[in-house]
């Protein structure tokens, strides 16, 4: 069964070393990469509100971007999005400049009507420099990254929103570290994997809050994905998370700075295999 504890440990520091493409070994935590979705706001018994969910910032080619959902952020100004160099906001918290955003349009094929199009990528003013974020965003590297396959454990880092609160002088981010096990394909959205999970004794009833989490693959010790969806049933949880691999290619798009992207990445259907005791 999965703790669930709804806090950041220094558990995880301890990961397995990785190899980037160039060679150098880093060693890097994906949570601290997390932050709490916030907006400014001109009402000054409250000067920040939150609809719920999850940002997590890349550092892609030395420039950092941030990766969370479109429907996030979907209510809210761009110009109001408040995103801090460290994990846990501060009132005072100094703001990284906003570019703009981008979002999949005109998909193709199997990504046709994918959940591939609620992707959002924020883009930074030049001034915001990887130096920025105290707490460092994660290093995107073809060996930093992996697709996760059928019975790997997973963890999903986000931010609940039932356990997270913002007042007039302060503001609760409520980070959830949740252990999930990849089911496979998800049957709706052959460009979307599921994971499941059942949590002891668990603090919250829902898991509202975690689309756009980053989701981890402990067993190959790398990023695999991003939360796009999820459910909860009591003890026990559903999350549909896109695979990194589409996230990488967003970021290599605008990178080269060009409109349109083609790719070739062929859908296939896994052998089922029994999931671990406990699991639904």
């Amino acid at each position: 069964m999965n703790d669930a504890k709804p806090f950041f440990d220094t558990a995880f520091q301890s990961v397995r070393a990785q190899t980037l493409s160039s060679g150098l070994t880093i060693r890097q935590d994906f949570r601290l990469a997390v932050r709490f979705v916030m907006f400014q706001t001109e009402i000054e018994e409250c000067p920040s509100a939150t609809d719920g969910g999850t940002l997590f910032v890349v550092n892609y080619r030395n420039k950092v971007y941030g990766v969370t959902c479109g429907h996030v952020i979907k209510g809210f100004e761009l110009r109001q999005l408040i995103i801090t160099g460290k994990k846990y906001p501060k009132m005072d918290d100094k703001p990284a400049w906003i570019l703009g955003q981008y979002f999949p349009t005109s998909p193709q094929g199997a990504a046709s009507d994918s959940d591939i199009l609620d992707v959002c990528i924020i883009d930074f003013k030049p001034q915001i420099t990887p130096s920025f974020f105290s707490d460092p965003a994660y290093i995107i590297d073809e060996n930093t990254i992996c697709t996760s396959h059928n019975g790997h454990k997973l963890l999903v880092s986000g931010c609940l929103k039932d356990l997270s609160t913002t007042t007039e002088s302060d503001i609760n981010a409520g980070f959830a570290r949740l252990e999930y096990q990849d089911a496979g394909t998800a049957s709706f959205d052959p460009l979307l994997r599921t994971a499941v999970a059942e949590f002891a004794q668990p603090t919250f009833g829902r898991v509202t809050g975690l689309s756009g989490a980053p989701v981890y693959d402990l067993t190959e010790n790398a990023l695999c994905g991003v939360v796009m969806r999820g459910a909860m049933t009591k003890e026990k949880s559903t999350i549909h998370f896109l695979d990194a691999v589409h996230i990488v290619e967003m970021l290599k798009m605008i990178d080269q700075g060009n409109d349109t992207t083609s790719y070739a990445r062929g859908v296939w259907q896994e052998v089922k295999t029994p999931l671990l005791p406990n699991l639904p």
